[in-house]
């Protein structure tokens, strides 16, 4: 399995997620573990490229300048090892609106593609949601749960739906799995 990019979520598998949202950059909490497997996919030549649903933004809980900032307080927390986070993309629309961008429609995705140049056959995305996962299906690409931020819930709600479903505890799970198959 040959393995370019590597689609993260962010809140739930790169910092804690909230209930009420990640509103400051106060509330940002990156998980400690999460600069060294940044570091490693970087090592092993793997694009990281995020992907995430901010509804916050239209739903006027926090600003796009706020959520630009929250998204550089992360990116630079993770990649404090060395590491290298590619690009980000998020969709600030809420499910109302319908848009092709909020996950688990494929939007940020094909985005990404075509900005990088991205060949599906080589992606794989890691996430902590149901919305991550109907997301990689859509792409046709493969997908690792984590059972960090809302993870264990989704486990439970598609152990039977997907019994071949790829978890592992965190990130650096994910990413030992990964650069142990690239």
């Amino acid at each position: 399995m040959k393995i370019s990019v590597v689609f993260l979520d962010r809140d739930g598998v790169l910092n804690e997620d909230r209930d009420e949202y990640i509103r400051t950059v106060r509330d940002v909490k990156v998980y400690t573990y999460v600069p060294e497997a940044i570091l490693q996919l970087t090592r092993h030549a793997l694009s990281v490229i995020i992907i995430s649903n901010q509804s916050g933004i239209n739903r006027n809980y926090f600003s796009r300048e706020t959520a630009e900032k929250i998204f550089d307080k992360v990116i630079q927390t993770a990649e404090s090892s060395g590491g290298r986070i590619t690009d980000y993309y998020y969709c600030p629309h809420t499910p109302e609106e319908r848009c092709s961008c909020r996950k688990p429609r494929t939007g940020m995705i094909h985005q990404a593609v075509v900005d990088h140049r991205i060949s599906l056959d080589e992606a794989l995305m890691v996430g902590d949601s149901h919305s991550d996962y109907e997301t990689a299906r859509s792409a046709g690409i493969p997908f690792i749960l984590v059972r960090t931020g809302k993870g264990k819930k989704t486990e439970e709600e598609l152990k039977t739906a997907d019994p071949d479903l790829m978890v592992v505890d965190n990130l650096k799970d994910a990413v030992s799995w990964i650069v142990r198959r690239t």
